[in-house]
């Protein structure tokens, strides 16, 4: 029986042994990331058998990391039965290469889908060059440095104690003021930072800073995992020009001065779809990137036919198409009609870059691609334009899943979003197997009515919402459906 210990820096602290010994490049499997972003994914740390594994929620469904240790193949068996006994889907994040070659060779686990978001691939560098920046091709980092370096004069790049804190905390107040425009992941991300500079010492993290004029005006965080140096934090002002490569190289030379040489690998961390980041980052010459796939055990999605396209009364709902970009964007940015779906963009920490037509589609091809959800364009003919989404998601390995759906305002009041959660609903029980439930607000009677008009029926209700199952389902007696 696995035994999941909530996050905390000292549930951290333990299980850092495991951390440092696993030969992952990416990111998302380091002391530094974990404490970065263990905000509201209920992140939880198991130890079993000398075995460690960690549970998260990745696009609100929970996921585990391969187990590393002494016995992968027996956790591995025990993450299945937890899945099943919990009602939740059996997903693994940050799965590089090695990963899911090890999970297609483990017969358990099949069928799987899989994939990765270029968003958050980390940036992997050769330590060496970032050293020095020697050679043509960093041509354009020598030249920001000498800028530098010609109008504020040498800095002093040190490691940063405990009396450098206040500086710390005023450099991160004018940086958040040079960033009045910072989405909510980046707003996360500066809240953070002020987290992991307090527990760099618990953590065996390396803190420095770039100090100009005799104040501090860049700082970085980074930790040693084998032959790499994972890089959490960089943070400079920008009025000073050149300061980003200074303060990078500068850390990186540091580091080789406390470690006594240098080491294979600089890790950055992924770019988070920002275009400015992605250029920047891709102008340093990565050696290689580290790709995280997202994997889905048993999907009903992988069970799914190629262009399925379901008729039912008038509507028809087809996969997604290259022109549904624009009524997908308008679909998941009108506040209003998403009060009752329980979704506001504004407030989704995973949309990085600019909110345009590519965003939404995109991560809706992504999901569909790791398998897990199936959405469907809601059209009135074959060929018409998309008005709605229907949507199979929240799958569990005991073989639940969920149905919403939701229409363009301009096209309520027609009985088409009870037409095509009827067809999803007829799919998802004749075709796929999926034992269906739905739910929604207690305010929300247009929602309800759709649900029940398709034979659904209440089973129970919370503070918030009211759970339905198909007439004639008897209640599993079990938590099942949340």
């Amino acid at each position: 029986m696995l035994k999941f210990e909530p996050f905390s820096v000292s549930a951290l602290q333990r299980v850092l042994p495991y951390i440092q010994n696993n030969p992952s490049l990416c990111s998302d499997l380091s002391a530094g990331y974990l404490y970065m972003w263990h905000e509201g994914v209920d992140m939880q740390l198991c130890v079993w058998h000398d075995t460690f594994v960690i549970r998260q929620n990745v696009g609100g469904l929970p996921a585990f990391s391969y187990p590393f240790g002494a016995d992968p193949a027996g956790m591995t068996a025990e993450l299945i039965v937890s899945a099943r006994e919990q009602h939740i889907p059996l997903r693994f994040f940050a799965a590089d290469p090695e990963t899911l070659d090890k999970l297609r060779r483990d017969g358990r686990l099949q069928p799987f889908t899989f994939a990765y978001d270029r968003r958050w691939s980390d940036y992997i560098y050769d330590f060496s060059e970032a050293m020095t920046f020697r050679g043509k091709k960093y041509s354009g980092q020598r030249n920001h440095i000498n800028k530098f370096k010609k109008l504020y004069g040498e800095p002093v790049i040190r490691f940063l104690t405990e009396e450098d804190t206040p500086d710390v905390e005023a450099l991160l107040d004018e940086y958040a003021a040079e960033h009045t425009n910072a989405n909510a992941l980046e707003r996360m991300e500066l809240r953070q930072t002020r987290g992991l500079y307090s527990v760099c010492g618990d953590l065996g993290l390396f803190a420095a800073g770039l100090f100009t004029d005799g104040r501090l005006a860049a700082l970085s965080v980074g930790e040693v995992k084998g032959d790499m140096l994972l890089i959490h934090v960089e943070k400079a002002l920008t009025r000073y020009e050149g300061i980003y490569p200074t303060m990078y190289s500068g850390f990186v030379r540091l580091m080789a001065e406390r470690l006594g040489g240098p080491l294979r690998y600089v890790n950055r961390e992924d770019d988070s779809g920002d275009p400015g980041i992605r250029t920047s980052k891709q102008q340093y010459h990565p050696i290689l990137m580290a790709d995280k796939n997202l994997v889905h055990i048993n999907s009903p999605a992988a069970r799914r036919a190629p262009g399925t396209v379901l008729r039912w009364d008038g509507v028809v709902l087809t996969e997604f198409r290259e022109q549904d970009r624009a009524p997908y964007l308008k679909l998941n940015t009108d506040v209003e009609n998403n009060r009752y779906w329980g979704y506001d963009y504004r407030e989704d920490v995973s949309l990085t870059g600019p909110v345009d037509e590519a965003l939404f589609y995109d991560s809706a091809m992504f999901d569909m691609q790791v398998g897990d959800s199936i959405n469907f364009a809601v059209r009135l003919s074959e060929d018409g334009e998309m008005i709605g989404e229907a949507v199979l998601w929240n799958f569990t390995s005991d073989g639940f899943g969920e149905l919403g759906c939701r229409i363009l305002p301009e096209y309520h009041g027609h009985g088409y979003g009870a037409d095509a959660f009827g067809a999803a609903a007829d799919y998802a029980l004749r075709s796929l197997g999926v034992k269906l439930w739905a739910r929604c607000y207690h305010q929300n009677a247009a929602s309800a009515r759709m649900i029940t008009k398709n034979g659904f029926v209440p089973l129970r209700e919370d503070d918030t919402f009211t759970y339905y199952v198909p007439g004639g389902t008897d209640d599993p007696g079990r938590d099942a459906y949340a």
